[in-house]
């Protein structure tokens, strides 16, 4: 396709990108949220560009199939179609585009340029991903034009998302939107994204837009959205390289932004590229997964036992940081298997953070149902049943206080514990959301020390940290004694899970304490064989906040009846 609209002013163009947080299937909310900054913006010739499906949020999922969904979408669209009649400023955006010929109900994920009170341009995004978190092919048909347009005397070339990214997926695909780009002498290229944030994103879409640029031989902007949509948190990281493929423009990351620049001045512009150590991220990213997926479903508090271990006392900083600490509620639920030292490091981290803490012991109730279970079978409840006993008091009594307050209750288990099933059905895994669950064990301490030494002072009481682990639910219980040592196990469970994801540095890393710890092939065989015997377990979980290449939940698709 090929258009061309009015001239602005020779050699130059304003463009403003919109880094803006959405809500899935909150069109009128969508539509407001843009129109906000393109009333800043209107009465100044240029394009003002927001990200990937921002009427309908990435990724609205079967609400595509619901008419009613759609013609509320279509009503946000038409008003900002409307807003623009006589303005100067012009919008890229992404929608649905309606396909009435496809009797399977699929449209397209589309990109449209409104100007004046019309969409005057519209290109369906190609390449429809269909590995790991994404499913786009269930809901869209791939478009099959190039996008071209001329807007303002310059050559434009469009792309969403994927059409980036056909060199560098596991996905062979029949096209390459960017080689079709190719000698179109363009001026400047242009991508909307909803692409989801985990570690080592930043630096392949670095890699990626570089070679668009190659390719291309034009500045390219790549302009993401952020926020957190249930298990996916979208970190923006928006940015712009030049005609010579330097980075120029560089949006922050994990926060809404805007920014103008003149394309003739682009060249004039030099910016540094994004480089958070791995803690900062993983908080960063925890942070506003947990944010958004609370106040988008609707709730302002949060519930949380606290164990006085590392999980629950990182996974309570995380929510004082994401909600406020006068929206956190911890209860402390000692048995008598609980050390004083659990609860007073309890007291302390809560009180570091100015948290409130309640204290609901389950000793007398655990009594009472050893004792109702003896009575009713005549035998002494065994060990395992005895340890899952307390973990469901616990789990129940946060849902009292959940109902009583109106707080969503938080799971706190660490990825290593929900990778080999080291977790209790109804118990210790009840939540409405986990931000810990795609966090193997050492990384919840590398982020507890970081919380520390980023706030100057102690926050996570340093017992907890030095402490060795113990769920605590039996006599001198260490997690030592049904687990290796947690770095070993940390490292055969990422070569297991994501082996085929990590660069060679990372597969290095791992290989190499796998062989310190002289781990034989029967200990690595018997943590894989948990792993796969957990699937149920994980199946029946709460939605995890997603941070490492392939997380548990959406991408990550197994079987539970089966043998493998």
């Amino acid at each position: 396709m090929y258009f061309k609209l009015k001239k602005h002013k020779e050699g130059s163009m304003k463009i403003t990108l919109a880094q803006l947080n959405y809500t899935v299937g909150d069109v009128q909310g969508n539509f407001k949220k843009i129109l906000k900054e393109y009333e800043k913006v209107a009465d100044e010739a240029g394009l003002l560009i927001c990200s990937e499906l921002a009427i309908s949020g990435y990724y609205p999922q079967d609400l595509i199939l619901r008419k009613v969904f759609l013609d509320k979408h279509d009503s946000a669209l038409n008003q900002l179609i409307e807003a623009t009649k006589g303005k100067a400023c012009k919008i890229v955006v992404g929608f649905i585009a309606r396909n009435e010929t496809d009797g399977n109900n699929k449209h397209f994920n589309a990109l449209g340029l409104i100007a004046n009170g019309k969409l005057v341009f519209e290109y369906h995004k190609r390449l429809l991903p269909t590995y790991n978190v994404f499913d786009e092919a269930r809901h869209f048909k791939p478009g099959e034009e190039t996008g071209v347009f001329e807007v303002e005397g310059k050559r434009v070339g469009f792309l969403v998302c994927e059409d980036a990214w056909a060199k560098s997926t596991p996905f062979e695909y029949a096209q390459d939107p960017v080689e079709d780009l190719r000698n179109q002498h363009l001026d400047l290229v242009i991508v909307i994204n909803a692409s989801p944030s985990n570690i080592g994103k930043q630096q392949e879409r670095y890699q990626v837009v570089s070679e668009v640029a190659e390719v291309t031989k034009a500045p390219v902007v790549y302009l993401n959205q952020v926020g957190g949509n249930d298990e996916l948190v979208f970190d923006g990281a928006s940015f712009v390289v030049d005609n010579v493929n330097q980075l120029a423009i560089q949006l922050e990351a994990f926060v809404e932004q805007t920014n103008s620049f003149e394309l003739s001045e682009l060249v004039n512009l030099k910016a540094n590229p994004i480089a958070l150590i791995e803690e900062d991220f993983y908080w960063q990213q925890t942070v506003l997964g947990i944010r958004d997926y609370v106040r988008k479903c609707g709730f302002e508090r949060v519930v949380i036992g606290s164990s006085g271990g590392i999980d629950s006392a990182v996974t309570i900083a995380i929510c004082a940081k994401a909600l406020g600490p006068e929206n956190v509620t911890a209860v402390t639920m000692p048995s008598k298997f609980s050390s004083q030292g659990s609860v007073d490091d309890s007291v302390d981290l809560c009180a570091n953070l100015g948290v409130k803490l309640l204290n609901a012991s389950i000793a007398e109730e655990f009594k009472l149902s050893v004792e109702r279970f003896e009575s009713v079978t005549g035998e002494v409840p065994s060990r395992i049943t005895q340890e899952n006993i307390q973990a469901r008091i616990r789990g129940r009594i946060l849902m009292e206080f959940s109902n009583h307050y109106g707080g969503l209750v938080i799971s706190t288990g660490n990825k290593s514990e929900m990778s080999v099933g080291y977790a209790t059905l109804y118990g210790d895994m009840n939540g409405g959301v986990n931000p810990l669950g795609d966090l193997y064990k050492m990384e919840v301490y590398a982020i507890a020390k970081y919380i520390n030494s980023n706030a100057g002072r102690e926050i996570i009481p340093i017992n907890i940290i030095e402490k060795e682990p113990s769920a605590e639910l039996s006599e001198d219980q260490k997690d030592s004694d049904s687990l290796p040592p947690y770095p070993l196990l940390d490292a055969i469970l990422e070569l297991y899970i994501e082996g085929d994801l990590l660069i060679p540095e990372e597969r290095s890393r791992c290989e190499r304490i796998v062989e310190e710890f002289a781990a034989t092939e029967e200990e690595i065989s018997r943590i894989q064989r948990m792993v796969n015997n957990a699937e149920f377990k994980r199946k029946q979980a709460p939605p995890i906040i997603r941070v490492q290449k392939r997380s548990f939940g959406m991408g990550r698709w197994l079987p539970v009846a089966a043998r493998y």
